[in-house]
């Protein structure tokens, strides 16, 4: 009988586990050069081009909290938004963990960015409070998001160069490489 080997179990430095995803504790380099001096761009002594697939982290890690939260607004609240956004969540992600004694990666998250979005924004949206509120609670919670919305696009906008192959100082592109597994 013919077997044929597919690979998938075989080593990566980039493959990293479904438990990682959510904090994003292992992003997947898709291209890095190191150019010197006087080479595309650089200058400085060493600099930095990559193409990471580095999901934002307020966003993810808000995410990874957010989870919890929006599973007790569905089981003790029976709040159908909550459920929502956890179904469309599991759907994505669970099943990769099948496949954990498999070379896979976290850019296989993809699928399930939308999710994480909706959960981040129901937990906004208990932040925010009810309509009714008083005027005293809302700004809070319209301070509080609005921080964290301010955050996230800063975030973005710090993590540019590493999602489009920016050449930038290396010590620029060590600034946004938080963990040790990021590199």
């Amino acid at each position: 009988m013919w077997q044929f080997h597919l690979g998938l179990q075989t080593h990566h430095d980039y493959a990293s586990n479904p438990w990682s995803w959510l904090i994003q504790a292992r992003p997947t380099s898709f291209y890095y050069q190191g150019p010197t001096l006087g080479e595309q761009g650089c200058t400085v002594a060493a600099c930095s081009k990559a193409i990471t697939d580095l999901g934002n982290p307020a966003l993810w890690w808000a995410g990874a909290l957010a989870v919890p939260v929006a599973l007790f607004g569905w089981a003790l609240a029976r709040d159908w938004r909550a459920g929502a956004a956890l179904a469309g969540l599991a759907a994505g992600y669970l099943p990769w963990f099948q496949y954990q004694d498999r070379t896979i990666f976290s850019f296989y998250s993809v699928a399930f960015v939308p999710w994480v979005v909706l959960v981040v924004t129901y937990v906004a949206g208990l932040v925010l409070g009810p309509a009714d509120a008083s005027v005293q609670r809302q700004r809070w919670g319209r301070g509080i998001v609005g921080a964290y919305v301010v955050l996230v696009a800063a975030l973005f906008v710090f993590f540019w160069p590493v999602y489009t192959a920016q050449v930038i100082p290396h010590e620029q592109w060590d600034w946004r490489m938080w963990l040790p597994s990021w590199v």
